[in-house]
């Protein structure tokens, strides 16, 4: 891994948790740099989860399908931003969710069972490894209070603060998808934004 990339990941992880000099040549022996092209998977559903990745540059979409054979988007995620199938991994059970590179993409990724190592091992990472954890309960009681108490403007609306500049590069059914609602309806909403504004 390359000097600028190894300040990446590591401004990334400081975000968490300060993490000492003989930590960092710790966790950079073991991550590797990895590219997905467009519309290629870090993980399918029903695999077992096994990396967790920092996205350097890309657009992935996490996401389930139904029995009906219907996708289920459940969050995106962008540079900057961790992927993994954290849960099912805990749990040890197979990843009820897939996640897809949207766009050509490159990750720092880490064997979870070594991050998982990490944490027993030193307190910066069980920091770390906390943060990213109320990172992922946040996220999931915000998304349900949205589908809750809001209405699908204003969804989007949050999704377009939420997600700056994502609007105009993913389709607009994955889009629709993430909102809970039909590529019509979607249409709709945006003709009826740009109506008022």
């Amino acid at each position: 891994m390359i000097r600028r990339e190894q300040l990446y990941f590591s401004d990334a992880l400081e975000a968490w948790a300060q993490v000492p000099d003989s930590q960092w040549e710790k966790l950079l022996g073991l991550a590797t740099v990895n590219r997905l092209d467009e519309n290629e998977f870090f993980l399918m559903q029903g695999d077992s989860p096994s990396q967790i990745a920092l996205i350097s540059s890309g657009i992935f979409r996490i996401f389930c399908t139904t029995e009906a054979g219907d996708e289920k988007i459940l969050a995106f995620r962008t540079r900057g931003q961790f992927i993994a199938a954290y849960t099912p991994f805990i749990e040890n059970r197979p990843a009820w969710y897939a996640i897809q590179a949207l766009k050509p993409a490159k990750v720092f990724s880490l064997p979870l069972k070594e991050f998982n190592r990490l944490s027993s091992g030193h307190p910066c990472w069980e920091r770390a490894a906390k943060e990213y954890i109320i990172q992922l309960l946040i996220e999931k009681e915000n998304r349900e209070r949205a589908f809750l108490t809001e209405d699908a403007t204003t969804r989007y609306l949050n999704f377009k603060k939420n997600y700056p500049d994502l609007d105009n590069q993913i389709h607009n059914f994955h889009v629709a998808s993430y909102l809970g609602i039909s590529p019509v309806s979607l249409s709709r909403i945006r003709r009826e934004i740009k109506k008022s504004s």
